[in-house]
């Protein structure tokens, strides 16, 4: 198997950076091409790219995650890649992480590696099931569990950008993605339509990649990316859900943040989003 292309979106971590690089670098299963998505960062990263002749750099001004993906899996669709393998910067695969993606992949499988933390504890925050047709229950239906990651190939709908393979075809029948959520879901949005244009989503247990950084926590302190949360979380139900989906369980995330509000700015960025998010129109 060859023609194997990874996708890389960074912003302001030019440390992680570097070891990522030289991870997918040294991977047993040697790539065609290494795409690094510039979005825009502050620190060294331009410098230190420009300096690298065996990457394929973009530089762009910081149109989120969302937004790098979007370019980053554009430019490898367009570069003639079979393959595509994407991940954020804060991600380290382990060298044969690549090798044991691949295997028993098809056209119409998508792998994703099991995601460890810097404690070596694998992160449980995949989704097996999307709800798209109960108002009155959360859109993650199911949530990964310990009892799951003893399959070696282990189903599921709802996976991130930190580390999915998938063959070009799937941009060919789906699109890009959601390029203006900017930060939030975008990843669940997109493979929402994977696996609705029948796709299988698998995480494949031996192929392990460590997450530098913690998840973060929504229940921090209220600030600009609540906006983007709130919208898209509302966005995702507009565009996926079933007709009582659309009508009723934005306005249920709409009051929960709400009661979340503890001052004018939150709540002007809770009813912002609110309305954006319900009336989305998808691009």
């Amino acid at each position: 198997m060859n023609n194997i292309c990874a996708v890389v979106v960074t912003y302001n971590r030019i440390e992680l950076l570097k070891e990522l690089i030289n991870s997918l670098r040294s991977q047993t299963i040697k790539l065609e091409k290494i795409i690094i998505v510039n979005n825009g960062s502050l620190d060294y990263t331009g410098n230190w790219l420009a300096q690298q002749k065996d990457l394929f750099v973009i530089e762009q001004e910081n149109t989120g995650s969302s937004g790098g993906q979007y370019t980053g899996i554009k430019s490898a669709y367009e570069l003639n890649m079979e393959w595509i393998w994407v991940m954020d910067d804060d991600v380290i695969p382990e060298l044969n992480c690549l090798e044991k993606l691949i295997q028993k992949i098809s056209y119409n499988r998508i792998h994703a590696p099991l995601r460890y933390s810097n404690e070596n504890i694998p992160y449980l925050n995949d989704v097996k099931y999307f709800n798209l047709t109960n108002p009155f229950k959360s859109l993650w239906q199911s949530i990964l569990t310990n009892k799951d990651i003893v399959e070696e190939y282990i189903s599921a709908e709802g996976i991130t950008f930190e580390g999915p393979i998938f063959h070009r075809s799937l941009i060919e029948k789906i699109g890009l993605p959601e390029k203006n959520f900017f930060i939030y879901g975008d990843d669940t949005e997109f493979f929402i339509r994977a696996k609705k244009s029948g796709f299988d989503i698998y995480i494949v247990r031996d192929a392990k990649s460590h997450r530098k950084l913690p998840v973060s926590d929504l229940r921090e302190k209220f600030d600009w990316k609540h906006y983007y949360i709130i919208r898209n979380i509302i966005a995702i139900d507009v565009i996926h859900g079933n007709l009582a989906v659309r009508l009723f369980r934005p306005i249920g995330y709409f009051i929960k943040w709400l009661f979340r509000c503890h001052n004018t700015d939150n709540l002007k960025i809770t009813f912002k989003a609110f309305i954006d998010g319900y009336f989305y129109k998808s691009k």
